[in-house]
């Protein structure tokens, strides 16, 4: 790269929230005049363009094609530099020179381009088995680094050079951390991380990670189990009091829903999404029927723990006090974006759960969130701030529905 490229490249790193230096960078790379820095220009303006765009945009899905396209096709040429700076193998490209090709050809060469690394080009993706994580590109670059297992030999002990050498401010870590873990992970390099995802968050790993001084974060993905004790500490005078957007993955219990909305003190939050859903209570069944569906729905719900539930029973009235709580907080008058989900669980969680309960399940004909609840956290909503309001339509009566619709008109997205 040019003088100009590497300060850009090195301004990305710095601060790679900003998209205006991005931008810059691009028309850098078109003034070379070589192709595959055009090429690569295009893929970041695209991928920025993608980032203000809602999933139900009609432009989306061709603009989402050509960036995968690009992403596929070039994805070993934007990566290899990054390997390099982080001491990563970089991806293998086959040589043209006549020996090399004759070991293809005769099969005693057998690796692929882009090993030991595989892309996704769909999501933008490069995963290595070999070192536990998945880089994933916005706006351009590897911005979220998806920790599947710590390995001594990547991430241990040299994650503040990984930030500091790449674009990385996101995180994910697939499963859950151990104190040493999250230890080795912790220090200032920490504060450039803006979005952290959590897809298991129990209590013990709670009470140090709210304890991190993740200053800088603004978005914050996490599956509390179902703990409101873990909810008041995300949102009760944590150290993100900048926070912007919080999910709360999986099914949310409605003493949870009461906790954030009695506890949370995000003055700046704008984006909240959280998940329902019935949770069904176990039902003692007897025989050898009693035998063979233990066993099997043990087995199931241990393919099941990536989709952990909290303890049942939890039915639709059970939301309707804890949504009129939440109207009444301070939290959603300040949204611009409220996302409440159907949080159905996997088919191997429902099939686990239907053997437990010998298949029995209660009908009610009343909707599961009521209309007086529905109506509550809609009031409570500030119009003039709100951009996107998003129900599950198969839990509200088809009159809230209309109502809503007529209220908020393309605003609201019943899915």
């Amino acid at each position: 790269m040019s003088s100009t490229l590497d300060a850009l490249y090195a301004a990305i790193i710095d601060n790679p929230a900003d998209r205006t230096v991005r931008l810059v960078f691009a028309d850098a790379l078109d003034e070379s005049d070589d192709p595959a820095d055009a090429t690569r220009a295009e893929f970041i303006r695209a991928q920025i363009d993608l980032e203000g765009m809602f999933d139900d945009d009609p432009r989306r899905p061709a603009l989402a094609s050509r960036c995968e396209g690009l992403f596929a096709a070039n994805w070993i040429e934007w990566w290899r530099p990054v390997c390099a700076a982080l001491g990563l193998p970089e991806p293998y490209v086959p040589s043209r020179r006549l020996g090399a090709r004759f070991k293809r050809l005769v099969g005693s060469d057998k690796r692929v381009p882009g090993e030991p690394y595989i892309a996704n080009p769909a999501a933008y993706s490069i995963r290595s088995d070999e070192h536990e994580f998945t880089a994933q590109f916005y706006a351009g670059f590897p911005e979220m680094l998806a920790i599947h297992r710590f390995t001594i030999d990547t991430l241990t002990g040299q994650f503040g050079q990984w930030l500091s050498r790449a674009p990385f401010c996101r995180l994910r870590f697939t499963d859950v951390l151990s104190e040493f873990e999250w230890n080795s992970l912790d220090g200032p390099h920490l504060a450039k991380v803006t979005e952290l995802v959590l897809d298991r968050l129990p209590g013990d790993v709670a009470n140090f990670l709210i304890r991190t001084p993740l200053t800088g974060l603004i978005s914050l993905k996490v599956m509390p189990l179902g703990l409101p004790s873990i909810v008041r500490g995300l949102v009760h005078n944590p150290a993100w009091a900048g926070l912007r957007s919080l999910t709360l993955s999986g099914i949310s219990t409605p003493d949870s829903l009461c906790e954030l909305a009695e506890s949370c003190t995000l003055e700046h939050l704008e984006e909240l999404t959280f998940g329902v859903h019935e949770v069904e209570e176990s039902q003692p069944i007897g025989g050898l029927w009693s035998v063979l569906s233990s066993a099997i729905a043990g087995i199931l719900a241990q393919m099941a723990h990536l989709y952990p539930r909290p303890v049942g029973p939890i039915r639709g009235p059970d939301y309707w006090p804890a949504f009129m709580v939440l109207s009444r907080s301070p939290v959603l008058p300040r949204l611009r974006r409220l996302r409440v989900l159907d949080a159905d669980p996997n088919w191997i969680s429902r099939v686990a759960d239907m053997l437990v309960n010998a298949g029995e399940r209660t009908e009610n004909a009343e909707p599961f969130l009521s209309d007086a609840c529905v109506r509550a956290v809609a009031d409570a909503l500030d119009p003039d701030k709100l951009e996107r309001l998003e129900l599950p339509a198969a839990r509200i009566s088809p009159v809230c529905r209309d109502e809503l619709t007529r209220r908020f008109g393309p605003r609201v997205v019943l899915a």
